[in-house]
């Protein structure tokens, strides 16, 4: 039975303490989506208007680098009704400010200051006040009156609760500016205006002189011979990161012919884009523009902006975005080959190419399993059974003796819809010959998905991956990837990305016919997550006898009675601002904790006694359905049996179903990777290092309420606490990142009883 206290602050409080939890349980990373079950209609439940709200956040996000006007019409409209229809709803505030910044991208600034102004009249204290009085600042200041501007940008400089925070700080620097060249605009506001072809081509590209990340001279004139490709983008930029896949096979493919890259990085710190080029393994030099000096020379008001150099520094073409790119790239490198080299400004001799592997040496891409698509191959596919965009059951296994080309994608992928005409070509080329696509939309909604299906006569299977089912089983964590699956069910490519589909149906499907291959039983995998066959326990004993002695011993892990960490807590958000999710303290036993901790909006607890989940707000007791309670309980039980003082003390013991899995690489090192069963079930991947044998990295799938996401874990900075070795964490899901710092942690501290029992502190 449990006990339901009263709780309305359910979702962003609940990710907070998912955050904070995870800094010793290296699990706690939700972002648990409870809706205030007051607000309610006759029509729509708490879980429709959340998913509304989903809907209208997911539009606002794809048109941040697009002025559609059409679209953002739409936006407007459908943001309008809901805060008309929903005004009590928990993140109420957060689609004002979309609806009031894309009022002012359509240019109405006298009603996106009406919306702006009722949400700090209406919302005085709610997170999205912040953004929206610069905004407001700035759209009086649009106007010309600069009078009313001041007031504003004066009211948030001395506000109470966000007068010490960045946006703050911006109105600040506008007021320090000359009142004559305020015009209402700010750097960081959405905008996908680029310089236009014809402004620069065939002029000298600019020089510079600064440093590159490594601390070395950057200049254009280091390049003279060679063709330059200048890419101005940023971490946060999604259209950049959409675009980095033609970069990056662009770059490998020239990387040797007098060619090189130059990344003006327009992030708002160095930190997410050091780790993001690190991560993603990019070669090529980059450069921080930290102050816009450099996108200020070449009037860069968007991203991404491309710049094509020659050898001569002459800009011969500018924008290029997908096969463009690669076309225009080969024809100059071409071109440039055939000419004599120039000479050194230093010397008479030629000037060599700078190999870029000697530039800026980088690790592996890391590929850990689940992940990285190659690790597939030669497996069995996992079978999967739901109902298509039709409502007719689809089964993998039905296809069994057909060749498969399992293609994950989405209408809003731009590289998956350069990819559709190979696609069509190689469906209606095999279609008769034991050949079948089965497509796997991740769109955010149907509606769009259907209209595309019909418009371009996709005649293969399509299945609306709704609940993220299929991706979850099949480890994808981006797109587009394929699969190629075999008549025996046993996946033959995988790629991120794409691989040579045609070629590669073409060979696969001639075997297959010339096998005549028969349907076989279908392997049984579990649909929460890939099952792969065991290793000798040989192996897995290894493994977890080093990770227990580099964690401390097992005497020491067992000693552990219960943790106490203080901690602060950060999200990164996708603007390229940090917001502090604020100072926690939390108590955990293996199987209850409590968690308290202080935000803007005031002091918030979370408790589980092992049998019941209370959340209390500022002094306050509120309840949430018995469903969400009931799933929440099942995320916080996993997410305690995550936490590895007691997990390797579990894996030691022998006590839980352990596979081994491979290897991966994790940022410079190698790790090995084991498939454990949690309490709930499902599956979770941890990766220890080869090096260290610490736990560096894990992945689980979890469910709460409407939420449901694959989540990865990275674990780094390890410390010493009683001789135990403990980490300092970041946790990455959906490309958000959030990061938690512990300033204090106690192993078998002395803990009060009566703080997990939140009745007698009432009393």
């Amino acid at each position: 039975m449990f006990i339901l206290k009263n709780i309305n602050k359910a979702r962003y409080s609940v990710c907070s303490i998912g955050i904070l939890l995870l800094v010793m349980l290296i699990g706690f990373c939700s972002y648990l989506s409870a809706e205030d079950t007051s607000q309610t209609t006759p029509n729509l439940s708490p879980a429709q208007i959340g998913s509304k709200y989903q809907e209208i956040k997911a539009t606002y996000k794809k048109l941040t680098f697009q002025n559609n006007p059409e679209e953002l019409k739409t936006l407007a409209e459908v943001s309008s009704d809901f805060v008309t229809s929903f005004p009590k709803y928990k993140r109420v505030d957060e689609v004002y400010y979309y609806l009031g910044n894309t009022l002012v991208r359509l240019e109405r600034v006298e009603e996106s200051i009406t919306v702006f102004e009722k949400l700090i009249d209406e919302h005085p204290e709610a997170r999205y006040v912040q953004p929206s009085m610069l905004e407001l600042g700035m759209a009086y200041d649009s106007l010309n009156n600069h009078d009313k501007a001041d007031e504003v940008y004066t009211k948030l400089i001395e506000h109470p609760k966000f007068g010490d925070k960045s946006y703050a700080k911006l109105a600040q620097k506008i007021l320090e500016q000359d009142i004559s060249e305020r015009k209402g605009n700010l750097s960081n506001r959405a905008v996908a205006t680029t310089p236009k072809p014809n402004q620069w081509i065939g002029k000298p590209a600019p020089e510079f002189k600064v440093k590159d990340l490594k601390g070395e001279e950057l200049t254009l004139e280091r390049y003279r011979g060679q063709v330059v490709l200048l890419d101005f983008w940023a971490t946060w930029c999604g259209p950049c990161i959409n675009e980095l896949p033609n970069v990056k096979r662009t770059y490998e493919e020239y990387k040797d012919q007098k060619f090189q890259i130059i990344g003006i990085s327009l992030d708002r710190s160095q930190q997410p884009l050091e780790t993001f080029v690190k991560n993603e393994g990019l070669g090529w030099v980059h450069y921080w523009d930290q102050g816009g000096k450099i996108a200020n020379q070449y009037k860069v008001t968007g991203i991404p902006s491309m710049f094509l150099l020659d050898g001569k520094g002459v800009i011969r073409k500018t924008n290029l975005r997908g096969h463009a790119l690669e076309t225009s790239v080969a024809e100059l490198v071409k071109e440039n080959l055939a000419k004599p080299n120039p000479k050194s400004p230093e010397s008479t001799s030629p000037r060599k190419t700078i190999p870029a592997t000697k530039m800026r040496k980088m690790d592996t891409p890391p590929q850990p399993i689940g992940q990285g698509p190659g690790e597939w191959v030669g497996k069995p596919a996992p079978d999967f059974k739901v109902m298509d965009v039709n409502g007719e059951e689809l089964s993998l296994k039905d296809y069994r003796g057909q060749v498969v080309l399992l293609d994950f994608w989405a209408t809003w992928c731009g590289p998956c819809i350069n990819e559709m005409p190979k696609l069509k070509n190689t469906y209606q080329n095999y279609k008769d010959q034991k050949f079948q696509i089965i497509a796997i939309s991740l769109d955010r909604s149907k509606t769009p998905l259907d209209a595309y299906i019909e418009k371009e006569g996709l005649a293969w299977e399509h299945y609306w991956d709704q609940d993220r089912k299929v991706r979850t089983q099949y480890g994808v964590t981006a797109i587009p990837t394929a699969f190629l699956i075999d008549g025996e069910g046993i996946i033959r490519k995988a790629s991120l990305g794409a691989f040579d589909v045609e070629s590669a149906v073409a060979e696969l499907v001639e075997k297959n016919l010339a096998n005549n291959v028969k349907p076989s039983p279908p392997t049984k995998i579990p649909a929460d997550s890939p099952e792969i066959a065991p290793n000798p326990s040989l192996k897995v004993k290894e493994i977890i006898d080093a990770a227990v002695a580099a964690h401390g011993g097992l005497e020491k892990l067992q000693a552990v009675k219960n943790i106490v960490i203080e901690s602060q807590s950060f999200e990164y958000l996708p603007n390229g601002t940090v917001q502090d999710e604020g100072q926690n303290k939390t108590y955990y036993y293996p199987d209850k904790f409590r968690a308290d901790w202080n935000t803007d909006n005031g002091k918030d607890s979370l408790i589980f006694d092992g049998d019941s989940l209370y959340q209390i707000t500022n002094g306050k007791d509120n309840e949430m359905s018995p469903d969400e309670v009931e799933s929440t309980i099942t995320f916080f039980k996993d997410s305690l049996f995550r936490e590895p003082i007691w997990l390797l003390t579990y894996l030691a013991q022998n006590h839980i179903l352990v596979e081994y899995v491979g290897t991966a690489d994790i940022k410079d090192d190698t790790a090995s990777i084991l498939l454990i069963t949690q309490p709930s079930g499902k599956k979770l991947k941890v990766f220890f290092s080869e090096k260290t044998h610490h736990l560096v990295q894990y992945i689980h799938y979890y469910e709460i309420a409407e939420d449901n996401e694959t989540v990865t874990v990275s674990l780094d900075e390890y410390r010493d606490v009683d001789g135990i070795k403990i980490a300092h964490h970041r946790t990455t899901k959906n490309g958000e990142v959030r990061q938690v710092l512990i300033t204090d942690i106690k192993l078998n501290a002395e803990i009060d009883e009566v703080l997990f029992r939140p009745n007698e502190l009432d009393e």
